[in-house]
């Protein structure tokens, strides 16, 4: 690292807790959407664990992965990016290429065929995430 990143680091450092803060208040609202959709969602707070927010996780119940895919598309379409973290190791071509299939990790497949990542960043706002849930339940509505 150089010295004028170095510099930068210390910078925002002290702004971590008003980011932590931030991103706090917009997970404590997709929490209260996805509870309400019936959405698994990751538990970013608890009585012995705190998170940095750096990723809000979606399972949608009864999805698979073609179907997982389409909505990711149809959020797109309405301007909204999402993805899918966590792709299981044996998915992946140097795993493939030694001999890895995901059908003997069931566990991981299952995980990673309905998961949906939303955004997650320090420039999103309240509004953005009325924004984005509002459609995320219209596409799940249109989808079930």
């Amino acid at each position: 690292m150089t010295d004028i990143m170095s510099a930068i680091g210390l910078a925002q450092l002290k702004r971590y807790p008003e980011i932590l803060a931030h991103r706090r208040s917009l997970i404590e609202l997709y929490d209260k959407f996805c509870d309400e959709l019936g959405v698994f969602h990751l538990n970013h707070y608890g009585q012995n664990y705190s998170s940095s927010g750096h990723l809000y996780i979606t399972r949608i119940p009864g999805f698979d992965e073609a179907k997982r895919n389409d909505f990711i598309n149809k959020m797109a379409e309405r301007g909204i990016a999402c993805n899918v973290h966590y792709k299981p190791l044996p998915m992946m071509t140097a795993y493939k290429a030694l001999g890895w299939d995901i059908k003997n990790f069931p566990n991981a497949y299952n995980y990673y065929c309905n998961l949906v990542t939303l955004p997650l960043y320090n420039r999103l706002t309240s509004d953005d995430i009325s924004y984005i849930m509002e459609n995320y339940a219209d596409i799940l509505r249109r989808s079930r």
